[in-house]
């Protein structure tokens, strides 16, 4: 079993729970709180992983995430894919 480190954006919702969006696999789900939020979109990327692989395009998402099957033997691991904030001023 190999854990990954993904990068995920969590959003309160003016209708009420969270949005919570795996931003390196574009999967999202939601909750009643951020915790139940997390934990959703933690089984909605588990899911696509399984699916990826049932349907022969698991290098594809890898490859999406700068990794390779020969990563996964390793126990944790962190896409090679950054996210920064990076503060940018509008003059608009």
């Amino acid at each position: 079993m190999t854990q990954i480190v993904l990068n995920v954006v969590i959003k309160e919702e003016k209708e009420g729970g969270y949005s919570a969006v795996c931003t390196d696999l574009d999967v999202a789900s939601q909750g009643e709180t951020v915790e139940e939020a997390i934990s959703n979109v933690k089984e909605a990327v588990e899911l696509y992983f399984e699916s990826a692989e049932q349907l022969g395009e698991l290098d594809t998402v890898l490859d999406r995430l700068g990794l390779t099957k020969e990563d996964l033997k390793k126990k944790s691991i962190i896409a090679k894919a950054i996210t920064a904030n990076v503060p940018i001023v509008l003059t608009v």
